[in-house]
């Protein structure tokens, strides 16, 4: 009985740890995504000002555009990369810690809230959701 309760705390240990893991990564992938958008942000108004600057100068040259234009697509590819392992985590995520796709009740059918969030199905009598922590209520 002992041993049976100790390898129950045991595991629920080692997956609140994969979840504390996983949350972190997930967060530093969405901040560096944040990153790359605010520098997509100010290099298109670093183009636009130059492009005026030099119509304004009567000196138009779109080659002088070009190296801004194509850092903004390398940021692009950037982000790109980050939805990709962002989407492989989740599903490694879902491999490991279980879940897999989760369904919505059957109308007229108790028990459980769907998350706005991420589609989880919660027991009816909790708050936040148990996979992404969103208020349910």
């Amino acid at each position: 009985m002992a041993m049976d309760i100790k390898q129950g705390l045991s595991r629920q240990l080692t997956k609140i740890n994969m979840k504390t893991s996983a949350f972190m990564e997930e967060n530093k992938i969405k901040t560096y995504i944040a990153t790359l958008e605010s520098d997509i942000v100010n290099l298109k108004s670093q183009s636009g000002e130059l492009g005026y600057n030099l119509w304004l100068d009567n000196k138009f040259d779109v080659e002088k555009l070009i190296p801004l234009y194509k850092e903004i697509a390398e940021k692009y590819q950037l982000i790109q990369e980050q939805e990709k392992l962002m989407k492989e985590l989740e599903e490694r995520n879902r491999q490991v810690l279980g879940g897999g796709t989760q369904q919505a009740p059957v109308p007229g059918q108790t028990g459980g809230n769907v998350c706005r969030q991420c589609g989880e199905v919660c027991p009816q009598n909790v708050n936040f959701c148990k996979k992404c922590g969103a208020k349910l209520r």
